[in-house]
């Protein structure tokens, strides 16, 4: 039987092994073509919140805003002292006289008057701190869709790349229920994203110097 075998194998037709020989190597070279510079896998996973805590402009509009947080709460802040001030001269005053009528119409509006402010406050600064986080997210799925577009990837899985220190009891528990046990580092497509990202910011943004569009080292 291997003698025969052989006697096949040697019998086949120069022709048919040329033929043979350069479609193997058209195959090779397809499959090395499509998966030059993407992952071998059809499956990638990102990093949300890494992206978020290193996306340039993201940051730059939490720290805006941060500002304006500071700035009504200052204000908010001082209007608080002055209606303290109030209570203590109101204190000083005798119940039932006509200054202390006033004084204490004065104080009770003035409260009222504050917690408006600063319930307005608060709804405007979650208002916009919303706008901000889905405006940035909005921009991380579009380039995401274009990155696996053109990287013939099916599917990306959110993770959350940040180490566990086992001394501390919370992060074990949100160790333990992280839905990827484990994952190749080649399908992270973070590092990708949040490059192009940043680049893009800072091109729209014009020269800024610096490195922006450097993602920090995983």
């Amino acid at each position: 039987m291997k003698n025969r075998i052989l006697k096949i194998m040697l019998g086949v037709t120069p022709i048919f092994c040329i033929t043979a020989f350069f479609n193997l190597s058209a195959v090779e070279q397809s499959v090395a073509q499509n998966n030059a510079g993407a992952p071998q896998s059809r499956v990638a996973v990102i990093d949300i919140k890494y992206i978020l805590e290193n996306h340039v402009a993201f940051k730059q509009a939490m720290e805006g805003l941060k500002s304006q947080f500071d700035k009504a709460g200052e204000a908010l802040k001082t209007e608080r002292i002055r209606i303290n001030e109030l209570e203590m001269k109101l204190r000083e005053l005798k119940q039932g006289t006509q200054d202390f009528n006033q004084l204490d119409e004065e104080v009770n509006r003035a409260k009222a008057d504050w917690s408006i402010n600063a319930n307005k406050q608060k709804k405007e600064i979650r208002k916009k701190e919303s706008q901000i986080l889905w405006k940035v997210y909005y921009e991380v799925k579009t380039e995401t869709k274009r990155y696996c577009e053109q990287n013939r990837i099916d599917l990306v899985i959110s993770f959350n790349g940040d180490p566990i220190d086992p001394a501390q009891p919370q992060q074990v528990v949100r160790g333990v229920s992280k839905p990827i046990v484990y994952h190749q580092p080649g399908i992270d497509i973070t590092p990708s994203i949040l490059a192009s990202l940043n680049n893009q910011n800072t091109q729209a943004a014009g020269p800024v110097g610096g490195r922006l569009g450097v993602p920090p080292q995983r």
